[in-house]
């Protein structure tokens, strides 16, 4: 049997796609969690690098305390609160104050 010219291209486009997908590389569960935590994390170091800029902005320094503490949550949330805050806040000591109550018995 015989397709016509129109009909003998798509199937040869339909069987070049389809052995493309079949060469496509295999992303395993652990590779995908791999990437989504370097993800996470990745958003983590940029939301603790904002805090500790606009800090810096805006009082001229970030104590070395600060940024410890400030580099040691995880806690996309608490970084978020504290980004916020760090816009507003009176002072640099205002802002350490609130971050040891922020910090102080939880596991960041």
């Amino acid at each position: 049997m015989v397709l016509p010219e129109e009909l003998a291209r798509s199937f040869k486009a339909e069987v070049r796609s389809s052995e493309e997908a079949q060469r496509m590389r295999y992303v395993t569960s652990i590779e995908r969690l791999a990437k989504e935590e370097g993800i996470e994390e990745g958003m983590l170091q940029k939301a603790r690098e904002d805090v500790i800029k606009i800090l810096q902005t805006r009082f001229g320094v970030a104590p070395s305390t600060v940024v410890e503490v400030i580099n040691g949550i995880g806690n996309h949330s608490l970084l978020e609160t504290l980004f916020t805050n760090s816009i507003t806040i009176a002072s640099i000591e205002e802002f350490q104050q609130l971050l040891n109550e922020s910090t102080s018995g939880r596991g960041n």
